[in-house]
């Protein structure tokens, strides 16, 4: 079981805030966001710009066509690697506004999600330039999967990176925009996106839900294609096509509002005002956002989230294998975001000791 340390209290006992088990980092300029953020609408596609595929990967070798992006990308892969996360936050531009604790920051969102040894390699380079140095939709990039990459504001010419991750479990992408600036190239947005859940690619996940969704089982696949969807989150770097249709095909089964209604409904409740899946190192589950009273204690609220979890499981929403992530709010907090109440993460092991 996790428990969620908050900046708040609820009923005079510290929850974790959910935010410190998010597994997506990502910022760009002086910006610096979680997986939820809402990010800027980017410019419309525009003809000024080109992109020209540098590399393949999957070693460093750009040194006769960008000397300089060769030995930035050399370094940090080689940091990465040596584990030298200590070192990370010196590949930033002082736009980013990092810290010196943004490498343990890395760290520590890589180590709740990758088995090690963890492997880091080349994917693809791209480099993009645009006249009017603005944050522009480009989609002629070759090789990029038939995604839209997006360009970084402020910089004419500028590197899109795409690094491959590598652990025992799970693979995972790190998104690097770069830039050169003052005789250096440096990195000027950052995101790091899982790209399978339970060693399965977001394909695996849609035949899955269509599998499920063709037997007849709306509730797991609606989780599976909402998983595959997850996985094709590319934020304000990345626009894959597929998600959108991923999201159509999850939301003709429910919609958020319809979702939550019924599991209101069939929990005989009121109080539950999110419900989505959840991406764990230990399996697929859900996630739960439920409004709570501040008089509510934190032994009250994890029993509440474990009797949701046991609801789940006997209306089959929730498989064996399967946790819940309880987050709480207050009424009139916005349900589509995690609050500083934080909540509790209930594991498969954890459900499985807990029977009674």
């Amino acid at each position: 079981m996790s428990i969620f340390l908050p900046k708040v209290r609820v009923a005079g006992a510290a929850l974790q805030s959910s935010l410190g088990l998010c597994w997506a980092l990502c910022f760009h300029a002086s910006l610096l966001a979680a997986e939820t953020a809402k990010v800027p609408a980017p410019a419309s596609p525009s003809a000024s710009v080109s992109c020209e595929l540098l590399s393949r990967g999957p070693g460093v070798d750009l040194l006769q066509q960008e000397a300089l992006l060769h030995t930035a990308l050399k370094e940090f892969v080689d940091a990465l690697q040596r584990g030298k996360f200590e070192d990370l936050s010196t590949f930033f531009h002082k736009r980013a506004k990092v810290d010196a604790k943004i490498g343990e920051k890395i760290r520590i969102l890589l180590a709740n999600r990758y088995d090690e040894p963890i492997q880091y390699s080349v994917y693809r380079v791209w480099r993009l330039r645009s006249a009017a140095a603005g944050k522009d939709l480009v989609r002629n990039c070759p090789e990029s999967q038939e995604a839209t990459l997006i360009s970084q504001f402020g910089y004419e010419k500028q590197f899109a990176v795409w690094l491959q991750i590598m652990g025992q479990n799970e693979l995972g992408r790190i998104i690097l925009a770069l830039a050169p600036d003052k005789g250096r190239v440096s990195i000027v947005g950052f995101r790091l996106q899982q790209w399978t859940q339970q060693g399965s690619d977001w394909e695996a996940w849609t035949l899955k839900g269509q599998s499920e969704l063709k037997a007849g089982d709306t509730k797991q696949a609606y989780l599976s294609f909402d998983i595959a969807q997850k996985l094709l989150t590319g934020e304000d770097f990345v626009i894959y096509p597929q998600q959108k249709l991923l999201r159509d095909q999850r939301d003709q089964i429910f919609s958020q509002t319809a979702l939550v209604n019924q599991i209101n409904e069939e929990a005989k409740t009121k109080s539950i005002v999110y419900v989505g899946s959840l991406l764990a190192r230990e399996g697929s589950g859900m996630l739960m956002r439920e409004i709570v009273t501040p008089n509510d204690s934190t032994q009250a609220l994890h029993d509440l989230c474990l009797s949701r979890a046991r609801k789940l499981q006997e209306l089959g929403w929730l498989k064996e294998k399967s946790g819940l992530r309880c987050n709480y709010i207050y009424a009139g907090m916005d349900p589509t975001q995690d609050s500083q109440l934080g909540g509790f993460y209930l594991s498969p092991t954890d459900l499985k000791n807990t029977q009674k």
